[in-house]
């Protein structure tokens, strides 16, 4: 797409928008609602054991392994029954924000960025099962720990890819460990690459397991061959 058809889609996404929509509550509705049950969650942990605590990394790397597969195989194939999150990723979030063009131009913008405000719950209720399973295992510990994973690992993912929306210039988007992982969001932003690379949004250890982690050739973010032409 040209820059000026992706403007007119851009356009035309939030054209679509109603009117009561509020980005801000957008923003602050999942991270309210999420710190609030992890917190929640965490109160009710007692005489919590080491083995227990040390299962925290495995529910991460476990929830970054579903990121990539739900990536790879929801948001950039059409799923029968769930083809909209195909078509709110693929053809309009990728068509929008390109590897050399990534920032969004104003707060409404975060509808075309962020998880519905009702995400972090609906993938609550969905591994709730595992919670229940823990809990009915006499580990009420590993049910509390598992569901503050789940809310806090789906808040970084959303506010990590947000910032990585962000302007490169501004505050939050100089921060280094933004910059080192923007770049592996931005190479699957490129048309090119973006079906078959660079998966993970929060961090790459997937891609790695996998063979899915692209990295750009020299010093550049984005090999000469793949810039966007005006």
């Amino acid at each position: 797409m040209t820059r000026q058809s992706r403007a007119e889609l851009r356009e035309e996404l939030l054209s679509r928008l109603p009117r009561w929509y509020t980005p801000w509550l957008h923003l602050a509705f999942p991270a309210a609602s999420g710190l609030g049950i992890a917190a929640f969650a965490l109160s009710r942990v007692e005489g919590l054991r080491a083995w227990q605590l040390a299962c925290v990394p495995l529910f991460l790397a476990f929830g970054n392994a579903v990121e990539w597969h739900a990536h790879r195989g929801l948001l950039h194939r059409r799923t029968r029954f769930l083809e909209v999150l195909y078509v709110r990723h693929t053809p309009q979030h990728h068509a929008v924000y390109v590897a050399d063009d990534m920032a969004i131009r104003s707060a409404r913008e975060l509808a075309l960025i962020l998880l519905p405000a009702y995400g972090v719950l609906a993938l609550l209720a969905l591994t709730s099962p595992i919670a229940l399973a823990f809990f009915g295992l006499g580990q009420p510990n590993l049910a509390a720990l598992w569901v503050a994973t789940v809310v806090s690992y789906v808040l970084g993912y959303e506010w990590l890819h947000l910032a990585y929306h962000l302007p490169e210039q501004g505050r939050i988007g100089r921060l280094w460990l933004v910059q080192a992982l923007r770049r592996h969001h931005q190479l699957h932003h490129a048309p090119q690459l973006m079906q078959r690379w660079n998966f993970n949004v929060t961090v790459p250890l997937w891609d790695l397991v996998r063979g899915t982690s692209y990295r750009a050739p020299g010093a550049s973010v984005l090999p000469g061959a793949l810039r966007r032409q005006p």
